[in-house]
């Protein structure tokens, strides 16, 4: 699924965030840092595939098939789970009604600076 770059505005402010050596000023002010990011992995009791389901609102297997792919990724150690979670919860304060494009269109740049790639 394409979007238009016009919608997703923030996202460049969120990958320079994340890019930037300031990071943790950026994501401090938000409470999001790299670091709260790690410290959240001990409080996961909801499963990945269940957190990004429900909480990004994914109705169309096209998503959930995306979500999935984030999943496996995730498990096998290709993309941290604390880079799932900072986008997670940009996405959703991004736009609380209507979160999924945001986390998709975020994830799918900050994971081909890594080196991974989406089906």
């Amino acid at each position: 699924m394409k979007y238009s770059m016009k919608r997703f505005s923030g996202i460049a402010g969120l990958l320079l965030a994340i890019a930037s050596p300031a990071t943790v000023k950026t994501f401090g002010q938000d409470g999001l840092d790299f670091n709260e990011a790690e410290r959240m992995m001990s409080f996961n009791v909801v499963e990945l595939k269940d957190q990004l389901y429900f909480g990004l609102r994914t109705f169309q297997p096209e998503q959930q098939a995306f979500l999935d792919q984030v999943v496996a990724k995730v498990d096998s150690k290709e993309i941290p789970r604390s880079m799932v979670n900072i986008v997670f919860v940009w996405a959703k304060k991004r736009n609380p009604k209507i979160p999924y494009p945001y986390f998709e269109i975020a994830m799918r740049l900050l994971a081909e600076r890594r080196g991974v790639t989406f089906d």
